[in-house]
């Protein structure tokens, strides 16, 4: 029949099947898992391209806002003034009145 050294040659040669089919298996998934990683990180990068954008158009967007807003707001400040410093003067020219005005008097007082 077999002679003991054909029967370990034998043995030997199922193990080293099945170690290389292991290996293989083992191989495949460590594959798998790259691909998986790898899709992942594209799929991470493209959201972080997209969020970079909207926060690029947002800034932008305050930007061109905010330098209308300052305009507005300088506008706005010259006109408080000027209708503050209209007010200050007309109740300056108010009392100048009050006091040249004539103090009546009356029969109670004398």
């Amino acid at each position: 029949m077999f002679t003991p050294l054909e029967i370990l040659y034998i043995v030997l040669a199922f193990c080293v099947l099945w170690i290389s089919a292991v290996v293989f298996w083992l191989l495949w998934q460590v594959a798998s898992i790259m691909k998986r990683a790898n899709d992942t990180i594209s799929l991470v990068q493209e959201t972080l391209a997209k969020m970079e954008s909207a926060i690029d158009g947002i800034r932008k967007k305050f930007d061109s806002t905010g330098a209308a807003l300052g305009a507005v707001v300088h506008t706005t400040g010259k006109a408080v003034e000027y209708l503050i410093d209209k007010q200050m003067n007309k109740s300056a020219s108010g009392t100048k009145k009050t006091s040249k005005k004539k103090k009546v008097v009356t029969d109670d007082e004398t």
